[in-house]
């Protein structure tokens, strides 16, 4: 399966992975209490928006360079820009998953998405962690990288921020990266059987040594 094909896989991820879907909001949306202008940056076609609204009742704004996924995103009802030039206000809250990755110049879109929230503000960055899991499956994603964490740190921290706390998540998906085909099927496996299982492994000591993932969480 390969994003770059349209939307089925969008939409598959979407339908079958509703709890690493609802997890990974949680996990950001719970450093975000009691703000209310926030910005989804690479937003899809709204997946986490929509769940970000349901679980916080606080909409956020979107950020999707693609006009067919920013067509999609407002058909949902929400605000989508199609840069951060384009944003005229200052965010107190700013959410990102699984997009820095793709972007050659992240340090430079660090450095914009501080230069867009008011002081302050928080930053949420989810994203693939260890560079010795860069595969094949990565290159297909169209990934320019995997995120070592002091990497993930030094980067965020370069462009201004402060890091607050940055750690791993979904243990399991380590393995699961290399064993899985992406198939509706598959996904729906994932999420009902391991996700759950890698998610209490997480809580009760993994995230402090290894995962799929990256969350970091910052403050301008």
């Amino acid at each position: 399966m390969n994003p770059n094909d349209g939307f089925g896989e969008l939409l598959a991820i979407e339908n079958n992975l509703r709890r690493y879907n609802a997890d990974i909001v949680k996990k950001m949306a719970r450093h975000f209490q009691g703000r209310r202008a926030i910005l989804e940056f690479g937003a899809g076609i709204g997946t986490l928006a929509i769940e970000w609204q349901k679980q916080t009742k606080v909409k956020p704004e979107c950020l999707e360079i693609d006009p067919k996924r920013q067509q999609i995103i407002e058909e949902r009802g929400f605000t989508c820009y199609a840069s951060l030039g384009a944003v005229k206000r200052k965010y107190d809250g700013i959410y990102s998953s699984n997009v820095l990755e793709h972007i050659e110049d992240d340090r430079g879109v660090l450095q914009e998405l501080r230069s867009s929230m008011a002081d302050g503000g928080v930053l949420a960055l989810y994203v693939p962690a260890f560079r010795q899991l860069y595969s094949a499956l990565d290159r297909s994603l169209g990934h320019c990288r995997r995120y070592q964490r002091a990497e993930l740190i030094e980067k965020t921290s370069s462009a201004g921020f402060q890091v607050i706390d940055c750690y791993y998540a979904d243990s399991l998906g380590v393995l699961a990266w290399f064993a899985a085909t992406w198939s509706a099927a598959n996904l729906r496996r994932y999420d009902q059987w391991i996700y759950p299982l890698s998610r209490t492994l997480d809580e009760l000591f993994l995230r402090r040594v290894a995962g799929k993932n990256l969350l970091l969480i910052a403050k301008k």
